[in-house]
């Protein structure tokens, strides 16, 4: 019989699946735990400011303020305002080194080491 459709069959050699792992050591992802580093080292960084600006102006040392409402609600208040920064920094950065470039990791860290020596220093 002659059709005017020619067919051809085309057979490929059977191919084992291959399988593709892609790594990429350099990408590390945000974690919590840098989300929690970030917040904190912020909340520092206002510890700090805020502390000593009231020490100075108002004579009373930072172990003291803690116990005003005033400042607890101007701590909560900066402590809130790092994590809204923070939140949107995760959301915009793409790895963890564009990540801690924009939320002052190590000026945070530094701030956090600085407040606990004031602590410190105004209890002995």
């Amino acid at each position: 019989m002659i059709t005017p459709f020619h067919t051809r069959t085309i057979t490929r050699p059977y191919l084992p699946k291959r399988k593709r792992t892609v790594t990429c050591a350099s990408r590390q992802e945000i974690t919590p735990a840098n989300v929690i580093e970030a917040v904190s080292g912020k909340s520092a960084v206002y510890g700090v400011i805020l502390g000593t600006v009231n020490w100075v102006a108002g004579g009373i040392n930072p172990l003291e303020q803690m116990h005003y409402a005033e400042f607890i609600g101007l701590g909560v208040l900066c402590s809130s305002l790092s994590a809204i920064s923070v939140d949107r920094s995760v959301e915009r950065c793409q790895n963890i080194k564009e990540f801690e470039d924009v939320t002052y990791i190590k000026t945070g860290r530094l701030a956090m080491v600085i407040f606990a020596s004031m602590l410190i220093g105004c209890s002995i």
